[in-house]
């Protein structure tokens, strides 16, 4: 009989739920990917007290990316 590895989270392991029915299997628990064990912070949590208000001048720069180009290139040197 051939061995099959399967290897994910929990809810990528069930997922396979049928074409494991009825086979043995061997369950491994593994540490986690994260180096802690702390609870995920949220993205405004990560970034509070870090970020503030940003304004790009112009705001559609698609419109004018010739003129950036050039004006990068013009002032390399």
């Amino acid at each position: 009989m051939e061995q099959q590895r399967l290897e994910g989270t929990w809810e990528e392991i069930l997922q396979h739920t049928a074409e494991l029915e009825g086979k043995r299997v061997i369950l491994t628990i593994l540490p986690s990917l994260s180096s802690n064990d702390s609870p995920k912070l949220t993205l405004d949590q990560t970034l509070k007290g870090r970020i503030g208000q940003v304004n790009f001048q112009p705001s559609n720069l698609s419109g004018r990316v010739e003129e950036a180009f050039t004006e990068f290139l013009e002032n390399k040197d």
